[in-house]
């Protein structure tokens, strides 16, 4: 129900919150997006993991979701989010954006790892279909394709360089090379916590 009131709120009120400080992860999967999640949370954020935030349009195109679902949350990061950074940035200009590049071979080798057969099979049996529609519409393959996923690759990294070229909302942090919790947060004005920096998900494919 109250899920059901809260799209009423944005669908039927045109309601949605675009003056929050919003903080969203822009990176791809497989390049530490879990691990920063983790981390905003520890920071005192409301922080959500492939949010509900896209739909893939009939032809194909990624678009943001009427996004009910900001009320829960202040971040959100991985593909869902960094698919439609572009629409996040003008909607909330008051939102931060932090990036999460990552060695594209070693990347390449990640998601090789990843998106498989047996993800595939996961995901059918979850019936969630929309991660598979959504990695389909951004790398052209759900399964793993090299030549497709380092296009889709560099296309991202061009665009959001390109777009937060000098943007003091804008932080680069490879979390893969150099996980410290200064740069995370001196960038989002916060105390450094005395809690190791989370790394999640090493070692495991299904994220």
């Amino acid at each position: 129900m109250q899920k059901l009131l809260q799209k009423v709120l944005y669908d039927t009120l045109g309601y949605i919150p675009t003056q929050r400080p919003f903080v969203f992860g822009i990176g791809l999967s497989k390049t530490g997006t879990t691990s920063l999640n983790e981390a905003l949370n520890i920071l005192g954020f409301r922080a959500e993991h492939l949010p509900p935030a896209t739909r893939v349009a009939p032809a194909g195109k990624i678009v943001l979701d009427w996004p009910w679902w900001l009320s829960k949350c202040d971040a959100a990061t991985d593909l869902s989010v960094a698919a439609v950074f572009e629409e996040l940035r003008a909607l909330f200009p008051r939102a931060r954006f932090i990036y999460t590049p990552r060695d594209l071979d070693k990347w390449l080798d990640s998601c090789r790892r990843h998106f498989t057969h047996d993800l595939a099979a996961r995901r059918v049996a979850q019936k969630n279909f929309h991660l598979m529609e959504l990695s389909q519409a951004f790398y052209g393959s759900f399964l793993y394709d090299e030549a497709l996923y380092r296009a889709a690759y560099l296309r991202h990294d061009t665009a959001v360089r390109a777009a937060f070229a000098g943007d003091p909302a804008f932080l680069e942090y490879n979390l893969t090379e150099n996980p410290d919790w200064v740069p995370l947060c001196d960038f989002l004005e916060r105390p450094v916590p005395q809690a190791p920096f989370p790394n999640a998900n090493k070692g495991r494919t299904d994220i």
